[in-house]
């Protein structure tokens, strides 16, 4: 297994979702948003995309031996995340993805909705318990929106960053810190010390050495 094998498989079985024909292009190719755009969605439930993205995955890392699917009890949420539920909103649904590799790292993938379907936000959140990563759409706004492409890649790429055992997150005191091949993102309490040390923390997350708690895990295969 490699990540181009693992990827082609994913859309393979993407394709085969009547879902995933509903991709759209950047209603804003060349002209900013409409004012009116960021109060309202017109078309919902065409984020259910993603949903069909996830279910994908899911079916994937499954069905090629490389993890366990694992429902979730929602009314255990806080046994499934460190924190409780992401954005503090329960989702409608939720399941873990069981790596069976040594040392790898569990996924979560949750569905909630906004604005009518129940399922077109997927959150995708990793460890045990588990920390978020993001939540895809950011904004389901009209104004925010930029196409399917950009969202389908923006899940891809979160959930490669945990298969491959690139995901580093971090929690000190202070900040919370997370990354994977493409970056880093840090949230701080204040910016006293500045974010200048952040790539060091995640090194020394990866390498074993921080005295922070950590979820970092290997590869999948």
């Amino acid at each position: 297994m490699d990540q181009d094998t693992l990827r082609a498989a994913v859309d393979a079985a993407f394709e085969q979702d009547p879902a995933s024909t509903a991709a759209w292009p950047d209603p804003h190719p060349d002209h900013e948003p409409d004012p009116q755009e960021y109060s309202r969605c017109l078309d919902p439930a065409k984020y259910r995309i993603l949903t069909a993205r996830a279910n994908a995955w899911t079916r994937v890392l499954t069905e090629a031996g490389l993890a366990t699917l694992e429902p979730i009890d929602l009314t255990r949420e806080h046994d499934t995340w460190r924190d409780g539920s992401p954005s503090g909103i329960a989702p409608v649904r939720a399941h873990r993805l069981r790596p069976h590799q040594q040392n790898a790292v569990p996924l979560v993938l949750s569905f909630r909705g906004f604005d009518g379907p129940d399922d077109n936000l997927v959150t995708i959140s990793a460890g045990q318990p588990a920390v978020p990563l993001a939540t895809v759409p950011a904004c389901g706004c009209d104004a925010c929106d930029d196409g399917s492409e950009h969202l389908l890649t923006e899940l891809d790429e979160h959930l490669l960053g945990v298969v491959t055992g690139d995901f580093v997150h971090v929690n000190t005191p202070r900040l919370t810190a997370f990354g994977d091949s493409r970056g880093w993102q840090a949230n701080a309490a204040d910016d006293s010390d500045g974010l200048g040390h952040v790539e060091q923390l995640l090194e020394d997350a990866r390498t074993g050495r921080s005295p922070h708690r950590v979820v970092h895990g290997a590869r999948w295969w």
